[in-house]
């Protein structure tokens, strides 16, 4: 049967086109009763028992999935159009969401696979999770829903510890140990230090992203990359492997001793590894690999517990909407990062409220339900929204439209675990993505507060009992972030956690250092094991020739390359903001997650309730659970504009002869005028200089009588009259700036010149409010 199916996804995939999504924004989520989701919807509109069973004779065959199969043919080629009944309610729509794709032969054909293997039950047969800590009514099993484990594991039925936590790390390339079994790679490179020195300092004035990506970028992928995985130390004995400061290092060696280092303890083994050549150590996943909100709900059983009222689904929550303490004064959250800075700690605040509200509709909506059936349907909603915010706004924004190939359901074939090329490498990308600090940003866009410097806001979750999370995910949206490159901030590069000396970290000599403790492959090796071909000059990695020659003169050989190095040397794709490789390795992350989850969003939901799920935005989180009220349809991008036109109007007419003066024209015939006639010209001639005011006053527009003015200056000045974008006026005199890199309030100074002279106000003040606003009309009279 997947032979056959297989040929039909080849037959089909060259001609099928994944439609656009539509957006509506600021829907609200209506919640079912947990018993009536099914995670293979019946079609109401024919045999609700059977959705499969797509020609009514009582049975699912091969038949049934291929007579999709042609409906879908006969479609394309527009044959029978007119007879092929519309919209939702057609036997061939299994799913009911109005369309027929090869979904609906997936969900025939995983029903086929489901009574054809014993080992692999429908899932209404399951057993549901029951709330341990509480006593709850008896609930009949035929009408219950299997849930997601919390620790990940039975998610595959085959397989059941795929995915799940604490579990091997995957490799795809080869381990490089120096040993060839668990010693750190890279004693031939220079130390991690000396190769962030020369790399990674980050430009004084800052490189913002060339394709307008907003600071949420950084926020939704650490948020994210909490939720599927975390490598840990030992928590006794852990292994030193410290990393060589150069001698006489401004920050972290001033007294030039050459003796100060860079802690790092080395990462956990997995039980039974790094025994030999054949059994090379291996990395372990502490937390669930799938998107399964793990962050916000824990990865076991304890963790979860903790962290609900066991009211009504909830779970805890301050009375000011933020995450409580336990009793050592720590943040409860699903995930130990969750206070490792207060963007990240706003985003766990933001999530917990989502769950929260939903839980309450549900509640609401049947006041007979559990509170276990509340928090698991407020749960799977919540898993839901955060897989089709990341699939379908997250990865387009990092990776371009396209990069991830299309969701064709679920294989149980698939191997869902992180790999350590990803998580230990490609994946920090993010780390040079981040501002040196975060504005407190208002409603309006602008700032509200002082900013508070990236190195302060380390583990300081406490300032949202000042702030809120407001200010913050307003910040998020409303700034661009830094580029994708390896420059890297100095609160990161040389203030992690403190001062040098007192504390103080490199990350990026951390993410080198921990590439090697883990054995990772060099680059060119990486870039084999992901089917790409090698590269063979450190030019073909980068266009930036300094950049090619340091990477020479500190590795020598392109097939020495530290791997995260590598990763954010390349140049990136015409599409995105990572080059080929990460590209590579992040979609094939991504797609493995998604094709080998059989909760997956798309394959558990259905019709409205999967549009719901799809329609709805980060954006719309954020003002469902906030104050906010002005945020982008797409928070993942900012790209405001300012634009205008310069209309000149000249002083050298010849007013005597291109005079209309009605008045005029009768005096100088010179024949005799009435005294009503003078009152009847005076008229005439107010009417017609109020005319020509008005013609005046007007914008230019095509069709008017005034001159654009071509090659006029102007200046955008922010708030503090710095100059961060020039224009000059083209030939239809029309300006606009693109280039602002966060909201607030701006001013449009026109410039003189010895050409012209400004008409009226030389400046216009603009409020840019978020990261969608089109300002236009700002415009300019000149004489000249």
């Amino acid at each position: 049967m997947s032979d056959l199916w297989n040929r039909w996804i080849r037959r089909l995939r060259p001609n099928t086109k994944v439609p656009r999504r539509r957006k509506t924004r600021r829907r609200r989520i209506r919640s079912e009763a947990l018993e009536s989701r099914r995670l293979l919807a019946a079609n109401l509109f024919h045999n609700e028992a059977i959705p499969e069973d797509v020609n009514e004779d009582g049975q699912v065959t091969a038949i049934d999935a291929l007579t999709i199969i042609n409906q879908m043919n006969r479609r394309q080629s527009n044959a029978d159009a007119d007879d092929e009944p519309r919209g939702r309610g057609r036997m061939t729509d299994v799913n009911n969401d109005g369309r027929d794709t090869a979904h609906d032969a997936l969900l025939v054909i995983n029903r086929l696979n489901r009574e054809g293997n014993p080992s692999r039950p429908d899932r209404n047969d399951q057993a549901p999770v029951t709330d341990p800590p509480t006593e709850t009514p008896d609930e009949d099993p035929s009408t219950t829903t299997e849930v997601q484990s919390i620790d990940g594991t039975g998610n595959n039925l085959e397989n059941p510890d795929l995915g799940a936590a604490d579990t091997e790390l995957l490799r795809v390339s080869e381990a490089d140990y120096a040993d060839g079994i668990s010693q750190p790679a890279g004693e031939d490179r220079p130390s991690a230090r000396e190769v962030s020195n020369t790399l990674s300092a980050a430009d004084p004035e800052g490189t913002t992203s060339d394709r307008d990506l907003s600071s949420f970028v950084f926020a939704w992928g650490q948020f994210l990359d909490h939720d599927i995985d975390l490598s840990l130390e030992p928590e006794t004995d852990g292994t030193a492997f410290d990393i060589q400061v150069p001698t006489g290092d401004p920050l972290f060696d001033p007294l030039g001793t050459g003796e100060a280092t860079i802690h790092l303890t080395r990462s956990e083994f997995a039980d039974g590894t790094g025994t030999s050549t054949d059994n090379p150590a291996e990395q372990v996943n502490a937390i669930t690999a799938w998107i399964d909100g793990s962050q916000i709900y824990g990865s076991d059983q304890t963790t979860a517990d903790s962290l609900r009222e066991f009211v009504g689904g909830r779970l805890l929550m301050t009375d000011d909407g933020l995450l409580p303490s336990d009793e050592n004064g720590g943040i409860l959250a699903g995930d130990i990062r969750a206070a490792e800075n207060i963007v990240l700690t706003s985003m766990h605040a933001l999530f917990v409220r989502e769950h929260n509200r939903l839980a309450d509709e549900i509640a609401a909506s049947d006041p007979t339900l559990t509170d276990e059936q509340i928090y698991q349907e407020a749960r799977a909603t919540v898993i839901a929204e955060l897989q089709s915010i990341t699939f379908n706004e997250f990865l387009p924004a990092l990776l371009g439209n396209d990069t991830v190939d299309p969701y064709v359901g679920y294989n149980a074939d698939v191997d869902p675990s992180i790999a350590n090329e990803f998580s230990t490498a490609a994946f920090r990308f993010g780390h040079s993505t981040l501002n040196d600090t975060f504005r407190m940003v208002g409603d309006d866009g602008s700032d509200i507060d002082e900013a508070i410097s990236l190195a302060d806001a380390f583990f300081q979750p406490g300032v949202l009992e000042e702030t809120g999370i407001e200010p913050l995910l307003k910040y998020a949206s409303s700034t661009l972030s830094q580029e994708v490159d390896l420059e890297v901030v100095d609160s990161l590069r040389n203030f992690l956690f403190g001062p040098p000396g007192a504390g103080g970290l490199d990350l990026v000599s951390l993410n080198i250092q921990r590439g090697r403790d883990h054995g990772l492959a060099d680059y060119n090796s990486v870039r084999q094991a992901y089917g790409l071909e090698p590269v063979d000059t450190f030019d073909t990695i980068t266009s930036d020739s300094d950049l090619a020659a340091d990477l020479e003169s500190l590795y020598g050989s392109v097939d020495n390359i530290d791997l995260w190095i590598g990763l954010l040397a390349e140049d990136a794709t015409d599409d995105g903001s990572l080059g080929e490789t990460a590209t590579t390795i992040i979609a094939d992350q991504f797609e493995r997650l998604r094709d080998g989850d059989r909760f997956w969003y798309q394959n558990t939901l259905s019709g409205s309730e999967l549009r719901e799920i799809e329609n709805t935005t980060l954006a719309d989180i954020i003002e469902r659970n906030t104050e906010l009220t002005t945020l982008q349809d797409n928070v993942f991008f900012f790209a405001p504009e300012i634009s205008g036109t310069v209309i000149a109007e000249s002083t050298g007419r010849d007013v005597t002869s291109q005079s209309t003066d009605p008045l005029q024209a009768v005096v100088d015939e010179s024949e005799p005028i009435s005294e009503a006639d003078l009152d009847l010209l005076a008229r005439d001639q107010g009417n017609q200089r109020r005319q020509d005011d008005e013609r005046n006053d007007r914008r230019k527009e095509p069709g008017d009588d005034l001159n654009p003015m071509a090659g006029a200056t102007l200046q955008l000045l922010d708030s503090d009259g710095n100059v961060v974008d020039v224009a000059i006026t083209d030939d239809r005199g029309n300006y606009s700036f693109a280039e602002i890199d966060q909201s607030g309030t701006y001013t449009i100074q026109m410039l003189s010149s010895d050409l012209y002279s400004v008409i009226g106000n030389e400046t216009i003040q603009v409020q840019v409010t978020d990261g969608d606003v089109d300002i236009r009309g700002m415009d300019f009279r000149v004489v000249v």
